[in-house]
């Protein structure tokens, strides 16, 4: 923030993990933008209009449903879509930054009517992450970028893990790698189930059948069978992509798919196989 808090007359973040109405988020912004202004402005465009401003709005994932499909808006928060349609959609001088698990409906949509805006999909720290194993002092530097690879360079997950390499392997990193199939979950299982715990039956179902695959998958292939019709398998696998934790793969012509490999390890104890029976 603080390389870019000359470029903008206003920096504001907002969490939505308390799940404010629109009006509620929308009074807060104006409060926060009037004290300096003789005539208090209408609403919250006119200020992004009339300044330059940046406003973060953290947790967007809080406001959708559990349970269905990614995207689905809780009951009275529909509003906030054609909220974030607006600011798309609008002239104005402003930036407005999602902070989301998953993408809104409405922001996959405008992407591909070529609207001015971008969706970055964080990766993890790459050898930045060394410094979190050096805090935690751990030992063998030589297996830190290993370890970090296998923890997608995730700091909440890398943390935790360095914690248990300390607790049960005195910092040894070497010896907590050396099975090289493996990925321990341990204390990461919370926070992977708190993301499963958002799906919808169906998708539950396809990241199931996808944590079974060893290989990336072309899903018209491999995966388009009579347990899923045509419809409901592609619904489902656009919502995990939109969820974050299935990557979408371009090879020649084709798409392929790939599960996060953290979650293919977690998903077969936490969610049984459609077909295990």
């Amino acid at each position: 923030i603080e390389e870019i808090n000359t470029q903008f007359d206003y920096i504001i973040w907002k969490s939505l993990n308390n799940l404010p109405t629109l009006s509620t988020l929308q009074t807060e912004l104006k409060d926060f933008f009037s004290p300096s202004q003789p005539i208090p402005l209408s609403t919250v465009i006119d200020y992004f209009r009339k300044f330059r401003c940046l406003v973060i709005l953290d947790d967007v994932q809080d406001i959708f449903k559990t349970g269905e499909l990614a995207g689905q808006y809780l009951p009275r928060y529909e509003d906030y879509s054609k909220f974030f349609k607006q600011i798309v959609t609008s002239n104005h001088q402003s930036c407005l930054i999602l902070l989301s698990w998953t993408k809104p409906i409405e922001i996959a949509n405008l992407e591909a009517e070529n609207r001015p805006l971008q969706t970055l999909n964080l990766k993890g720290l790459g050898e930045e992450a060394t410094e979190i194993l050096r805090e935690k002092g751990l030992t063998d530097e030589q297996q830190w970028l290993d370890l970090i690879t296998r923890y997608q360079g995730h700091p909440v997950w890398l943390n935790l893990i360095a914690s248990t390499i300390l607790e049960l392997f005195n910092g040894r990193v070497a010896q907590f790698l050396e099975d090289k199939n493996d990925i321990f979950i341990g204390e990461l299982s919370p926070i992977l189930e708190s993301k499963l715990e958002r799906l919808s039956d169906l998708e539950k179902q396809v990241i199931s059948r996808l944590a079974h695959q060893q290989q990336v998958i072309d899903i018209s292939q491999q995966l388009a069978d009579r347990e899923f019709s045509k419809t409901d398998l592609l619904q489902a696998i656009q919502s995990l992509v939109r969820r974050g934790l299935v990557e979408k793969i371009s090879e020649g012509e084709r798409s392929l798919f790939k599960l996060n490999p953290v979650f293919q390890q977690y998903i077969p104890n936490s969610i049984p196989s459609s077909n295990s029976n």
